[in-house]
């Protein structure tokens, strides 16, 4: 969380001209999805017949971002399309300016990932999808 586009530039004190991830919010996410997995490890205890999975995209965005060239991406901080600061949704729509390559994005808009960030979130959680698959 703490390293979407549009947190730096709504939490950041200088946003313009120094763009990195909030820890205190990534932090935040960390805990959170070390207890969403014990708690639905716990459910699994009791729901029986019923196949629960956690699929953590937080580790391989992490990974991204922190080590972008291993991925081939110029940008982690800002969006593809328009300023790549806040817009989102609607705001960022056919007639928005977007960046010459998005690839090189690892967010298309200032919260979502792009299609080449999204293909490797996807292998990354491949061994998980094709076990509950074979399962």
């Amino acid at each position: 969380m703490g390293c979407l586009p549009a947190v730096i530039t709504l939490t950041s004190g200088n946003a313009s001209h120094s763009r990195g991830c909030i820890e205190s919010l990534s932090s935040i996410a960390v805990d959170y999805n070390q207890k969403l997995s014990t708690k639905l490890n716990d459910v699994k205890s009791y729901a029986y017949g019923t196949k629960i999975v956690y699929a953590d995209i937080y580790k391989p965005m992490d990974e991204i971002i922190t080590n972008p060239s291993k991925f081939d991406f110029e940008e982690v901080y800002t969006g593809c399309c328009g300023s790549g600061y806040v817009e989102a949704s609607f705001l960022c729509n056919p007639t928005s300016p977007v960046c010459f390559d998005p690839s090189e994005y690892v967010f298309f808009d200032s919260i979502h990932p792009t299609e080449v960030t999204y293909k490797y979130i996807f292998k990354s959680l491949r061994p998980t999808i094709d076990q509950v698959i074979k399962n």
